[in-house]
């Protein structure tokens, strides 16, 4: 059982539902906003009324407690809604039948970002900013106080590294479905669950920096495609790589 919520990609975890589970989310989403449009609704009425009697406040109180209830109303909606997918997510994730999972479970993993990957320069960015001038890092040239902007607008996703005790694999991680103030570096100090699923496979030795931004390409051939069951073909360093959806704290 998850007892706490890191991270959830809301949006791959709706595409999953629709997939698999057809417009009953629509459904029950479009149900949500009706119900706590509704309660948002009556309780700037009844404050309106409350303040009504006093004549210089009457008109603005009725804008302001409506205005207010907007937000409120909006803030309970995407509460609800995401409270929503999140359970019916986890529910259709533990109904999988053995041996025909879509979702992968990894547990006891422990990450870590590639040397000199975005990943690694996105953890140390946010404290690279008390820094002045510029540093360089795979005979490239950057500028501190920019590097973090450029990152969090550029990239979307981040890779690290997951290993187990017989399997290593690649996690990509949405940058902006960290919940509760947790950010990328918080995932290596910490134990949790991951849900993820199988995107494709890519060398470990590519994920610098300075190979992304060459200009070789990665030629896959049939032995690198059909990994063996640690995840890791005999002949190269490809590794799978899954794209999280939830991770957590198990209990």
């Amino acid at each position: 059982m998850i007892a706490k919520v890191i991270y959830f990609d809301e949006g791959s975890a709706t595409d999953f539902l629709h997939i698999i589970d057809g417009g009953k989310v629509d459904q029950k989403a479009e149900k949500i906003t009706e119900v706590t449009t509704e309660l948002a609704a009556k309780a700037a009425a009844s404050l309106a009324a409350k303040f009504k009697w006093l004549p210089f406040l009457g008109a603005n109180v009725d804008m302001e407690t409506n205005v207010g209830a907007n937000r409120s109303g909006n803030t309970i909606i995407n509460k609800a809604i995401t409270n929503t997918i999140l359970t019916d997510y986890i529910d259709l994730v533990q109904a999988q039948t053995e041996g025909s999972e879509v979702i992968k479970t990894f547990k006891n993993y422990k990450l870590k970002p590639y040397p000199e990957s975005f990943a690694y320069y996105k953890m140390m960015t946010p404290y690279l900013i008390m820094a002045e001038g510029n540093f360089e890092a795979e005979g490239m040239a950057f500028n501190v106080s920019r590097m973090d902007e450029a990152l969090e607008s550029g990239r979307g996703y981040y890779e690290l590294i997951a290993e187990g005790s017989t399997e290593k694999s690649i996690l990509r991680f949405n940058i902006q479905a960290f919940r509760n103030n947790y950010g990328i570096a918080d995932l290596v100090k910490m134990r949790l669950t991951y849900h993820a699923i199988e995107v494709g496979v890519f060398p470990e030795d590519k994920l610098s920096m300075k190979e992304e931004f060459s200009n070789s390409s990665v030629t896959l051939t049939g032995a690198d495609i059909l990994n063996d069951e640690e995840g890791v073909t005999e002949e190269s360093a490809y590794l799978k790589v899954y794209d999280v959806i939830l991770a957590g704290v198990e209990v």
